[in-house]
Order: C-alpha cells, then sequence, then structure tokens
C-alpha cells in the first residue's frame, strides 16, 4: 500500500481568481498527486486520495508546472505563491516555491546562522532512538563509578547502527564524555546523564542529533545544555529571498 499523500508532499499553491476556460482547463487535468480547488479564492492543493504510483519527488514538480502552464499568462503573473514541500520515504527531498508564477526548486540544506528554537520534547521525539546519530560533548559532576556506568549504558544501547567513537575522562569530581557518532537515543542519553550528575546543575554541554536514516534533515537538532538546563533548536532547511 502506498504511504500517506501528506506524507510524501504538502502545502498549498494560491493561484487566485481565473477565467471559467483556465478553470475547465484545470479540471480536465489528470495529475496524481495535485488539483486546483476553486474554493477560497483558487489554491493547488495536495489530493485526498492515494497516488497511483508515481512518486512524488519526479510527479509533484511535473504537475505543477502544468497546472501553471495552463493559466493564461496574465493570470500566472497575479499567482499569489506559496509552497509545496516534496519527501521521499525517508525524508525532506525538496521544496517548490511559487511566486508570480515562477518556481524555485530548493534541496534542503543546514544553515546554522538561522537556528530556530524548538521545543525540546519534540526534538527528541522527531528522533527514532534506534537510528540516532549523537556526537558533541558533556561534562558534569558525580561520584565515582558514574563513568563505567554511562559507558556500560551506550554499550549496551540497542541501537540499529553500532558505530561512533564514546571517550570518557574524569578529572577529579568531573566526568567528561565526548561522542562521536554514537548511536544512542538522545532522550535516553539526556535522562542518563542527568540521573548521574550530582549536583544535576553540574550538567553542560552541546551535541549533535541527526539520523543514520537517509535524508532525514528535518529532524536533525542541536541540544545545549548549561546549569542542568537543556535548549533545542533546528537549523534553517531553506533558503529565503
Amino acid at each position: 500500500m502506498s504511504a500517506p499523500r501528506s506524507f510524501e508532499c504538502s502545502g498549498e499553491i494560491a493561484v487566485g481568481e481565473l477565467g471559467p476556460a483556465t478553470r475547465e482547463r484545470l479540471a480536465q487535468l489528470g495529475g496524481e498527486w495535485l488539483e486546483y480547488d476553486p474554493r477560497a479564492a483558487g489554491r493547488v492543493v495536495v489530493r485526498h486520495v492515494q497516488p497511483g504510483g508515481a512518486p512524488a519527488v519526479q510527479a509533484v514538480p511535473a504537475e505543477l508546472i502544468a497546472i501553471l502552464e495552463t493559466l493564461a499568462p496574465d493570470e500566472r503573473e497575479r499567482v499569489r505563491g506559496g509552497t509545496l514541500v516534496v519527501r521521499d520515504r525517508t525524508g525532506v527531498a525538496l521544496r517548490l516555491a511559487v511566486d508570480a508564477g515562477e518556481i524555485r526548486i530548493q534541496w534542503p540544506r543546514e544553515d546554522w546562522t538561522h537556528a530556530v528554537e524548538v521545543p525540546v520534547a519534540q526534538a527528541l521525539a522527531a528522533v527514532e532512538p534506534a537510528a540516532a546519530r549523537v556526537s558533541g560533548a558533556l561534562r558534569f559532576s558525580a561520584p565515582p563509578g558514574a563513568r563505567a556506568e554511562l559507558a556500560e549504558f551506550v554499550e549496551r544501547f540497542e541501537g540499529l547502527y553500532p558505530d561512533g567513537d564514546l571517550r570518557l575522562d574524569r578529572d577529579g569530581s568531573e566526568v567528561r564524555v565526548e561522542l562521536r557518532g554514537i548511536n544512542v537515543g538522545p532522550g535516553e542519553l539526556l535522562a542518563k546523564v542527568r540521573q548521574l550528575a550530582q549536583p544535576p546543575q553540574s550538567l553542560a554541554g552541546a551535541l549533535e542529533i541527526g539520523s543514520y536514516v537517509p535524508n532525514a534533515v528535518e529532524r536533525d537538532f542541536r541540544l545545549t545544555i548549561a546549569a542542568g538546563e537543556a535548549r533545542a533548536e533546528r537549523p534553517a532547511l531553506w533558503r529565503e529571498g
């Protein structure tokens, strides 16, 4: 069975009022992914039926071009615009932004200079623990035995990709942790180091959270911890303007 349509394509394009002849031509287009909705001043929307088999990443751009070609030149210039985000079955593939009848196709590219803060719980829930990839550094005060306990926790975590490098050091009462592409659940790791940190306010550091699943960049985030409190942010994926 095909994946739910909302998973592979989302968004809409506001085209505005169209003439009767244009509306009739649009009604005859046989797109699998997109259709013209005449309500609310006219929109190009994602169809609410299952696709017949054409992959969204190939079919959606072609169907959008066909729809805009159907409009008269003056109608195309009055298109209000909008965006469609197309995904394959593993994540974001591309975005199609329409403005005044022109289509701009963008592939995602992480831009941390325009990162946006997101709720920590939301960010953690978006990454499958068994496929998570964690890099970064942490430090916290802890009693003897914490270093070995954390090493055992990471080693025994049931991830699907047993790669990466974990380095643990102790300087007096402080445990220092360095992770390089470790396959461990970020939520589980955060809970574990919070449990080990004594006092909890000693926990600090920064982690880059991604996924070993291909093309899952929309779920990547950075976790910054200071005085035991965590903050999550995601990079911008699309260049504006």
